[in-house]
């Protein structure tokens, strides 16, 4: 689900939520789990988009939000964000030191074996999108070049970890990721020529 001006519902109760979801399916449901209410399930647990920590984690995510991927024949939503956060940066390392198949398959270890190693990868002008569930668990990556910007053809590079493989979920994201790059590129483009 791709909204032009996604609306967002950010709450502590989950109970509130499920009742603005059920009044349109087009809300995106923003759960901080502090307080007093943290253990309180919705009623319906595919309600909840993302589980925040904070207020202010929230804040991020609507700041990085791009869209929704619907897992098929399930009903678990999966976010696409713009950018990668520190947190998901560490799960990024994990998976490219334990992941056979991205080590023996990728070239990710030079890249991805330190923090200081992807910050220096991530500088020489990657527009980063990741794909996450709604514990903010990172299920897979894609990034384009920006040097690449004026190529016809601009072919990202996609990752999608263990726990997401086998959802026939790749070429969603991809789509979702290439789509906003071109938006991305469009405003670069178009500031330029002003």
């Amino acid at each position: 689900m791709k909204l032009d001006k996604p609306a967002f519902a950010v709450s502590t109760k989950a109970d509130v939520l499920t009742k603005t979801i059920k009044k349109s399916s087009q809300i995106i449901a923003i759960w901080i789990r502090t307080g007093k209410y943290k253990d309180r399930f919705p009623i319906i647990r595919s309600t909840i988009t993302y589980e925040a920590r904070s207020k202010l984690d929230a804040k991020y995510y609507k700041k990085r939000f791009v869209s929704v991927l619907s897992v098929p024949k399930t009903h678990t939503k999966l976010s696409v964000l713009r950018g990668v956060s520190r947190v998901q940066i560490t799960q990024l390392l994990s998976y490219t030191k334990r992941d056979k198949l991205i080590r023996t398959q990728t070239h990710d270890f030079d890249c991805f074996r330190s923090k200081r190693t992807f910050l220096s990868w991530k500088r020489r002008g990657k527009v980063i999108y990741t794909l996450v569930n709604r514990n903010r668990k990172l299920l897979g990556i894609a990034w384009f070049n920006k040097k690449r910007l004026k190529e016809d053809k601009k072919m990202p590079e996609i990752r999608i970890y263990s726990p997401a493989r086998g959802k026939k979920i790749e070429r969603k994201f991809l789509e979702i990721a290439r789509k906003d790059f071109d938006t991305v590129c469009r405003k670069l483009t178009a500031s330029k020529n002003r």
